[in-house]
């Protein structure tokens, strides 16, 4: 294996991608993209990230991490990002690697709606969705939460969430710790919805939930999801691991049982 930084060429500006890449690829190699979640998110994600990379590889897989157009090391601005750019940076990074790989999606809570998104126009082998937001709505209100309650302790300011869709609906970026929201991006996550995707690959979509007790299994959301995509012929394991919810945690928390499942999965 072969330690890559590097640096792809995407729709609107260079993004860059790191992980491991077999020395000489032959067919039947696997080649995992994985797709990040964006804003804090994706900052409290990278330790677990890089843990599920460093064992996919210690499997014989290579994987690479991206960041996509506007966020972490990459080019752009956030405000600029749109689900258009972020759905070309896949395909630049898949077009530039593709050759003698078997090419599979990963992607974690906001990054896994963009990789289902993606992959339901086929050319991915595989698909493996890891604690996924189910709507992009879902994953907009949280964030429009974050400057609610941030104005609310900070200056004293009473905002609503309404009032700042009204705020985006009107052309205009929210400001929300440190990220400038645009209004484009924010309509294109209200289009996210994992039930009315039907993502096309060859294998089975593998489907991975966090839990605090792992008795408590999979969300009724996401069961409904699975059960629309099993009427729609769509193959889905699932399973659950039991540690902290790391993409949200005060401080960095780690969950080697994610990786340790996700190799799993995906070498059976």
């Amino acid at each position: 294996m072969e330690r890559v930084v590097r640096f792809i060429n995407g729709k609107a500006g260079r993004i860059l991608c790191s992980g491991f890449l077999t020395r000489h690829s032959k067919k039947g190699d696997k080649l995992f993209l994985i797709a990040p979640p964006f804003a804090e998110e994706m900052n409290k994600s990278r330790y677990v990230l890089s843990r599920l990379i460093s064992a996919l590889a210690g499997a014989g897989h290579s994987a690479l991490l991206l960041d996509f157009y506007g966020t972490g090391d990459s080019e752009g601005d956030f405000e600029d990002a749109t689900l258009d750019i972020w759905h070309a940076d896949l395909d630049a990074v898949a077009d530039q690697f593709k050759d003698g790989f078997e090419l599979g999606l990963i992607g974690l809570r906001s990054g896994a709606l963009i990789a289902a998104h993606v992959a339901q126009q086929g050319g991915f082998d595989s698909l493996m969705l890891l604690q996924p937001t189910a709507e992009g709505r879902q994953q907009l209100a949280q964030m429009l939460r974050l400057r609610v309650a941030a104005a609310m302790f900070g200056d004293g300011q009473t905002e609503t969430v309404s009032d700042l869709r009204a705020l985006l609906a009107s052309g205009q970026s929210v400001e929300i710790a440190g990220y400038n929201l645009s209004s484009r991006l924010a309509a294109d996550l209200d289009t996210l919805s994992l039930g009315a995707m039907r993502p096309k690959t060859l294998s089975p979509v593998n489907w991975i939930e966090v839990v605090t007790q792992a008795e408590r299994g999979l969300t009724p959301v996401s069961r409904k999801v699975i059960a629309a995509w099993n009427d729609a012929k769509i193959d889905v394991r699932d399973a659950v691991v039991e540690c902290d919810q790391f993409w949200a945690t005060q401080e960095i928390a780690v969950c080697p049982e994610l990786a340790q499942t996700a190799v799993a999965m995906v070498s059976s």
